[in-house]
């Protein structure tokens, strides 16, 4: 028997992708509006048992805002303020809730195993007009 993959809905992956343009306005990192409008969650999935993969679309540059770089762009941290934030605290909690009632549903002999309560979450970005090879996928500083 195949099981079903776990998915999260659009209406969700929006909600988390509007808290992290959010922190792109609050940290004014807002000049024509590229970057803020290029911010999409694609996928949040979970393919490995007690994980969930969040991937984030953005402009490629997000990486070196986020990081910043050895030629005078400070790091603004946007992933890590984007995860510290209430909001997106509580659409994780909320995405982990269902996460949660799917790995029971899909393997219920899992129903005695504690480490289910606790799911790791990996973020990986696709990166948008990237000029670039082999950009990092994932920010260095998240988690």
């Amino acid at each position: 028997m195949a099981s079903k993959k776990f998915k999260v809905k659009y209406a969700t992956r929006n909600k988390l992708a509007r808290s992290l343009q959010k922190e792109v306005r609050t940290l004014g990192l807002i000049d024509t509006g590229t970057l803020y409008d290029s911010i999409r969650i694609s996928a949040v999935s979970g393919e490995v048992i007690n994980e969930l993969m969040i991937t984030i679309n953005a402009m490629y540059y997000y990486l070196f805002l986020d990081e910043g770089t050895s030629r005078g762009i400070p790091p603004y941290s946007i992933t890590d303020k984007w995860l510290q934030r209430s909001d997106t605290q509580a659409i994780i909690g909320e995405i982990v809730a269902e996460y949660i009632a799917y790995q029971f549903e899909v393997y219920p002999l899992l129903d005695l195993a504690p480490i289910l309560n606790n799911p790791k979450i990996q973020i990986q970005f696709n990166w948008i007009d990237s000029p670039y090879a082999n950009l990092p996928t994932a920010p260095m500083t998240a988690f």
